[in-house]
């Protein structure tokens, strides 16, 4: 076993500002409602708050001297725990990423925290390194690194000669290599990569492990990069229409200020506020100015938040892997192997598409099961096949004129639960508000807009042995996958849609939460999709004799 290694001794204030921080709007609150100084400055009180301090640096302290981690040949150990030890192992060929973050207390002790990436994990990281100094989280995050590629390449080795033992004597060359996928996950990056023989893909890798990452452990020179400048950043911002981040923050700003605003403002603030506002104007012009300031102010809100989010971003490949980092208060560092990416979704909110524009997010294992690792927030449609050629290998944008688009017959299933909404919204506010209310009627264009470049959106591809979903909620969502990371695909139709010839198709891919679906398309398409997924034997033979 290698050397045992420890956290930064800043471990220590890391716990003790863990505490705190989760205290943090208890003790605003209770500053703001007034507090008898008299009282809390008594010997008691006073005494009471040193003890509780002690203990926990005392705790932080103990946790930190019984947490260690060893890298050794083929896995990192970590064993941790106070009153009950545990143990990780993670062997470096289960690796998915691994990542560098600076959450606010990191930040504040100039310190990062390292985590581990790996298949079937739970709701939480398989490993984390909380504190580390910057420079040994990079140099660990290398050595992972160097280790996840020398078990890649004797990984590639062993599969290569998997692949010759499955060699068919007949000749069905094609076929072999097809089944011969399902041997190594290591290898599930492309069809079109298997046109290059597996000796030379091995030989490449091996090439790679001789660059020296340097004497001490720091981060390669990436070979290929791309680097968001302010005026792109700004750009990204403004059109990303990130309205569910704004109205999240906003959400629980209020639910956190509730009790300041109380104490700040007179009673019945903003009763008064609404009643005087609609003295001077007309319920439909206050609603209207309402509803115009709230979609003024989460826009605002949205390119402030995405601001903060994605500054500094930078991406860069060095032999098999790639690095991304970004952030201005919370700063991230993620690394993986290409060939860990399980999808590809491409995002078009309305106002980058007008102008050719969207964001790339990369579906790979992590713990959290919704997470997608944004790839490239802002860049150009025409762009994306061959960024993606040159960081994610394997995966093809298609000219979405080859996308078979969804029949004009199935418009009416996208439009008739919208409607009937739309239908009882409308009674509702004639109701509530009489005459007023029949602007609502407004709502039927407007949902017959919504849901036609919804149904206008509706496609799929399958080409190269690559999958292409699209689909529209609010954003133009793109969905890029290969058959062998495709956990399931479930196609369902109704009595009433089979008669119409129509069908829906949802695929999911390992380590999503969730999966992507396209209603009512060209069932023939569907069950084409379903036959190459399940290899039907209809499908075997038709292709034995083609």
């Amino acid at each position: 076993m290698n050397e045992r290694r420890s956290l930064h001794p800043l471990y220590i204030a890391y716990g003790f500002l863990s505490v705190i921080k989760g205290l943090l709007p208890l003790i605003i609150i209770m500053l703001l409602r007034g507090v008898n100084w008299d009282k809390v400055l008594q010997w008691y009180w006073i005494a009471g708050a040193a003890g509780l301090f002690a203990l926990m640096l005392v705790l932080s302290y103990l946790q930190w001297k019984r947490f260690g981690f060893w890298l050794e040949n083929d896995r990192i150990v970590i064993r941790s725990g106070l009153l009950f030890r545990e143990e990780k192992t993670i062997y470096y060929s289960r690796i998915h990423s691994v990542n560098v973050e600076q959450p606010l207390i990191q930040r504040l002790l100039r310190t990062a925290q390292l985590k581990i990436e790996t298949p079937g994990g739970g709701q939480k990281s398989d490993g984390i390194l909380h504190v580390l100094s910057v420079a040994e989280a990079n140099r660990i995050k290398e050595q992972l690194r160097a280790h996840a590629e020398g078990t890649a390449a004797t990984t590639a080795t062993a599969s290569a000669g998997a692949r010759r033992e499955l060699a068919d004597p007949n000749g069905d060359a094609a076929e072999t290599r097809e089944e011969a996928l399902l041997l190594d996950d290591a290898l599930l990056s492309d069809e079109a990569g298997e046109k290059t023989s597996a000796t030379t893909s091995s030989e490449g890798q091996v090439r790679q492990l001789q660059t020296p990452a340097g004497s001490n452990g720091a981060l390669r020179q990436a070979e290929d990069s791309v680097r968001l400048d302010t005026g792109q950043l700004f750009k990204a911002a403004a059109t990303s229409l990130n309205f569910g981040l704004a109205i999240a923050f906003i959400g629980g700003l209020y639910s956190f200020a509730d009790d300041f605003l109380e104490l700040l403002l007179p009673d019945g603030f903003f009763e008064h506020l609404i009643e005087d506002t609609q003295s001077l104007m007309s319920s439909v012009l206050f609603i209207v100015g309402i509803a115009v300031f709230v979609i003024l102010f989460a826009w605002v809100l949205s390119i402030g938040l995405f601001i903060l989010k994605f500054s500094g971003f930078t991406m860069g490949r060095a032999g098999q892997q790639v690095s991304i980092s970004y952030g201005l208060l919370e700063k991230k560092s993620y690394v993986f192997d290409p060939k860990n990416v399980q999808a590809v979704i491409i995002n078009e909110s309305i106002l980058r598409q007008w102008i050719g524009f969207a964001e790339v997010r990369l579906q790979i294992v992590s713990s959290d099961k919704q997470e997608q690792l944004m790839l490239h927030p802002f860049v150009a449609f025409r762009d994306i096949d061959s960024l993606l050629a040159r960081f994610v290998p394997g995966m093809r944008v298609f000219d979405p004129k080859e996308l078979s688009a969804a029949p004009a017959k199935a418009l009416l299933y996208y439009l008739r639960v919208p409607y009937i909404i739309a239908v009882m919204i409308s009674a509702a506010c004639i109701g509530f508000f009489g005459v007023a209310g029949i602007w609502s009627v407004f709502l039927f264009p407007l949902v017959y807009a919504w849901r036609k470049s919804c149904h206008r959106a509706a496609g799929g591809l399958l080409k190269e042995g690559q999958l292409t979903l699209r689909h529209r909620l609010l954003h133009r969502t793109t969905y890029l996958v290969r058959r062998p990371r495709i956990v399931a695909l479930k196609a369902k139709s109704t009595a009433a849609q089979r008669r119409k010839g129509l069908s829906s198709v949802a695929v999911h891919a390992l380590g999503s939460g969730t999966a992507f679906g396209v209603t009512c398309l060209d069932r023939n398409q569907v069950e084409e999709v379903w036959q190459w997924y399940s290899r039907h034997p209809a499908a075997k033979e038709e292709k034995r004799n083609s």
